[in-house]
């Protein structure tokens, strides 16, 4: 049964887009098939893997110019797909979306391709509109990262708050799969205390495993090159790997339940 997982939080800068690849290729190359969805106008995700060239988008799918299966696109890492995103959806107002339903949008587009995958992965743009919506109308679960910097619980706040109102409108089975610290600093006393305040506020839903800052992810991403391939034994590929073993049995005993 394939999952659907969004990876939200309405501040930017909390490293989504770097978890969406980081976990997305780490379940790849544990043979599992994954599809990357790039719903951020600023289309990072789709760069990091060094796509520039497409006819088809999330645009096209949430317009519904076009089906889904036109817009997937095979990355550089086996087993991993993409659906591309690009500043055009930014334009994209739902208002406007001939569709009843225009929250649901993107869950049922996937629908049409879930079973060719084991884990969807949405990388949620940072903000709380229509296209947070949809994904989170679509999501099974929600890994919300968490970066080791001030204000980073105020975000989480507003995305529970956001999380809640969609479990009540749209999505009752929704649930939060945990929170995954980032951009953390060992050397920096000021993720050390985020890291214990966001523990000691959410206990065992923080994710054991955090993601260090290191050089080595942004430079993948500058090269369209994931971190695992790039660097597999950087600190930063070996958290991400380390992170998505807790990710699958998280993701078991929630599905237990």
């Amino acid at each position: 049964m394939c999952r659907v997982v969004a990876i939200s939080n309405q501040k930017g800068g909390v490293g989504k887009t770097t978890t969406s690849i980081g976990i997305g290729t780490s379940l790849a190359k544990m043979g599992k098939k994954v599809l990357l969805v790039d719903l951020d106008p600023q289309g990072n995700c789709t760069k990091a893997f060094g796509i520039e060239k497409f006819n088809k988008s999330i645009s096209n799918v949430l317009s519904q110019s076009s089906s889904i299966k036109r817009t997937i696109k095979k990355t550089i890492m086996p087993g991993c797909d993409i659906i591309p995103s690009d500043l055009s959806l930014a334009f994209l107002d739902s208002s406007k979306l001939n569709n009843p339903h225009p929250e649901s949008i993107l869950k049922n587009a996937l629908s049409e391709i879930e079973y060719k995958y084991d884990y969807i992965l949405i990388d949620c743009p940072p903000s709380l509109g229509s296209l947070n919506v949809n994904a989170l109308v679509a999501a099974n679960k929600v890994l919300i990262p968490v970066q080791c910097e001030f204000f980073a619980l105020e975000g989480v706040t507003q995305i529970l708050a956001t999380i809640s109102n969609i479990k009540e409108k749209y999505n009752p089975k929704i649930e939060i799969l945990g929170f995954l610290i980032s951009m953390y600093d060992p050397r920096n006393k000021l993720s050390i205390e985020i890291s214990s305040e966001i523990r000691s506020q959410f206990k065992e839903a923080v994710f054991d495993t955090i993601i260090p800052r290191n050089i080595s992810i942004p430079e993948s991403q500058a090269k369209g090159i994931p971190t695992i391939l790039f660097r597999p034994n950087s600190s930063g590929a070996v958290a991400y790997y380390q992170a998505t073993r807790e990710f699958i049995e998280r993701d078991k005993i929630i599905y237990q339940k």
